[in-house]
């Protein structure tokens, strides 16, 4: 018998296939695409941590010009998220209310 024959008294077991694991490049996409997301909720909730209405008025024209920019900034990457995304043909609403 030649050592690549099998036995007669031994049975085959055929398992069937499973899934493949993902494919690693997937995998990371998935995983930046969470972290863009989490990255974006961090953004808002350090906004709401902002609240410019208890700066008195010397403050709030001493940090009017970096205020602004910073502003200005924001609302521009903002609007290049959304624009992004109706880009594809996507519609950005409002939250439903819980």
């Amino acid at each position: 018998m030649r050592s690549n024959d099998v036995p007669a008294s031994v049975s085959l077991v055929v398992r069937p296939k499973l899934a493949a694991p993902r494919n690693t490049i997937d995998r990371l996409r998935s995983h930046d695409r969470l972290e863009s997301i989490a990255r974006l909720r961090a953004a808002v909730r350090a906004m709401d941590g902002v609240d410019v209405s208890d700066w008195d008025d010397g403050a709030l024209t001493d940090h009017l010009e970096d205020l602004s920019a910073t502003l200005c900034a924001i609302d521009a990457q903002v609007a290049r998220v959304a624009d992004a995304v109706r880009a594809r043909g996507f519609r950005i609403s409002e939250p439903k209310a819980a």
